[in-house]
């Protein structure tokens, strides 16, 4: 039997187990097995899973919005939970009461995360779930964490060297410009600080990127997840794909059936929790990947992913978080001055940059005063930071597209 066989096989009780707790406890879930026909007696074998049709992210924003805050998947009250975040969208994501309930433990160590490491977590604590998601695995593993956030760069450098920080988390292209900074500074960061190994994720880390890492002296190991899932993959000391986890269910479907694609086919990550509060079954992340053919030498009994290779849809992922262009037309709405615009993202030196070429309407009267308030509104409304350039309409011709990447991995 191969791996991947065997990892469905061994998964599929532990699938049943959530579907039947869910049914019972959430009235989103059973709504959604209803329309669909279904009830948990219907699902006897892992083929009549994809009978339940996969649940995208824009209809899960529906049904929070429609069903506040979390659209009938909750499966206990409310003040049970230790946390609850707000990504974009905005979107509700639960926490359990539960150790390391995001599931990152597994990756940190497979990344040689030991007890006693010192860890910089560079992720936002705002809102948003990625910072509180590492500590909770780092309480796991007991490691004290520094929770450095986004940044403040010249007090994390210091925190670093004082505090002998020995590991990082948080975004690739924030570790090198971190990095960077200390060179300017006049340090030598191999020699001056204590950092050794870093967890990055949120974001691809191309070959280019990873050997700029390693010249500092660091392990490198990247992971992959979601807001809304947690931990879905990770690199163990091969470096060649990511190990999906044991304690959820990962599955490579067709975007348009939700049929499950034959091995070595490019497919939908769909994810399977088995959580004790949220009923999130056969949700679809919207990124494409496909399954390694291989075994992987490391013994890790659940097959790997070959990567992110692409998304579902219009999204795209910016400095780590995902930017819609309805997000765009929602700030952009607000102002009657504009004539056209478009959003693009392009690449400096291992760090995404967003610009935005605005056109505006004749008459306007204050285009700088214009434009201070268009930046700041998308700063407030989209949660980054860009730059807004004004250009004369015959720039941005009608049909040009809302937003375009200009970026080229490796």
């Amino acid at each position: 039997m191969d791996l991947l066989t065997a990892y469905q096989e061994q998964q599929f009780p532990h699938i049943r187990k959530a579907i039947q707790r869910a049914y019972r406890n959430a009235p989103g879930f059973r709504a959604r097995m209803e329309m669909a026909g279904l009830r948990p007696r219907d699902l006897q074998a892992l083929q009549d899973l994809s009978r339940l049709p996969v649940l995208r992210k824009d209809e899960l924003l529906q049904r929070q919005q429609a069903d506040p805050p979390f659209g009938g998947m909750l499966m206990v009250p409310l003040e049970q939970l230790r946390r609850v975040f707000q990504s974009p969208g905005p979107l509700y994501e639960p926490e359990p009461a539960v150790p390391d309930p995001w599931r990152w433990a597994p990756a940190l160590r497979a990344a040689g995360f030991e007890p006693g490491d010192r860890v910089l977590i560079a992720f936002s604590y705002h809102l948003t779930p990625a910072g509180a998601m590492f500590e909770e695995a780092l309480k796991v593993l007991g490691c004290p964490a520094i929770p450095g956030g986004i940044g403040q760069q010249e007090l994390q450098l210091q925190a670093l060297r004082t505090l002998q920080v020995t590991a990082y988390i948080g975004l690739p292209s924030y570790l090198y410009n971190l990095l960077e900074r200390a060179q300017a500074a006049g340090w030598d960061p191999s020699r001056d600080l204590s950092l050794r190994k870093a967890f990055v994720t949120a974001e691809p880390l191309p070959p280019s990127l990873r050997q700029d890492l390693q010249r500092y002296g660091l392990t490198v190991r990247q992971g992959y997840g979601t807001a809304e899932c947690g931990c879905l993959g990770y690199e163990c000391e091969h470096e060649d794909g990511l190990h999906v986890p044991e304690d959820a269910y990962v599955e490579l479907c067709d975007p348009q059936t939700g049929e499950p694609v034959s091995p070595g086919e490019i497919g939908e990550v769909v994810v399977t929790l088995f959580h004790p509060a949220y009923a999130l079954i056969r949700f679809g992340t919207g990124d494409l990947s496909r399954w390694a053919l291989e075994p992987c030498p490391c013994g890790r009994p659940t097959p790997r992913l070959m990567g992110i290779l692409g998304r579902v849809g219009e999204a795209v992922k910016v400095r780590g978080m995902f930017l819609h262009p309805r997000q765009i037309e929602a700030v952009f709405a607000r102002f009657s001055e504009i004539h056209a615009y478009q959003a693009v993202v392009d690449r400096e030196a291992h760090v995404d940059r967003l610009t935005f070429l605005v056109a505006l309407r004749e008459g306007v009267t204050d285009p700088e005063a214009t434009r201070a308030r268009l930046q700041e509104a998308i700063r407030e409304g989209l949660r980054f930071r860009a730059e807004v350039i004004l250009v004369p309409p015959e720039e941005l011709p009608p049909g040009s597209p809302r937003l375009v990447d200009l970026r080229r991995w490796e």
